[in-house]
């Protein structure tokens, strides 16, 4: 009877600590919407424009998994105004070697001390968020779950 106890206070304790969260509505109000990150590839995002923030690790399976399906999706995105860049936290140098040798195709920074996964409520990856012109927050989720259409219906004018 006691563990059940136990187990019920800790519930609660880890539900209050992640209500009193206080996270920004937009990369605007966090100052992160210059996306000031190095770039192990390609060209660091502009703001102003719709993106797409796909988070991974080398280390992670998963992550490593969906590497051609992004390549295709970042294809499927090339002149539409939608951006997209992957994060990692890991070493430059060693980002710039190992994305070199599984062919990535698409922009991928390095987020070294995690402030644009904290901003963006990053627990697990693989892991995406799009966001609006405005720096808002339109859909995040498993990133396996990325599509075009998916991307294109999340950033549509809400009528």
């Amino acid at each position: 009877m006691k563990s059940v106890h136990l187990i019920s206070i800790l519930a609660a304790a880890l539900t209050l600590a992640g209500c009193e969260r206080n996270n920004p509505a937009t990369l605007a109000e966090a100052g992160l919407l210059n996306y000031e990150f190095p770039m192990a590839q390609g060209d660091r995002p502009q703001s102003g424009k719709p993106l797409v923030i796909e988070f991974w690790a080398s280390w992670c399976g998963p992550c490593v998994a969906l590497f051609p399906d992004l390549n295709s999706l970042y294809g499927e995105l090339e002149g539409t105004g939608i951006q997209f860049v992957a994060l990692t936290r890991e070493p430059l140098p060693y980002v710039r070697e190992y994305i070199r040798s599984q062919e990535l195709l698409y922009p991928v920074g390095v987020d070294s001390n995690g402030e644009f996964g904290r901003a963006l409520n990053v627990t697990h990856i693989p892991y995406a968020v799009i966001v609006d012109a405005e720096g808002r927050v339109v859909w995040s989720g498993h990133s396996g779950r990325l599509s075009k259409a998916r991307i294109e219906k999340s950033l549509a004018p809400k009528s």
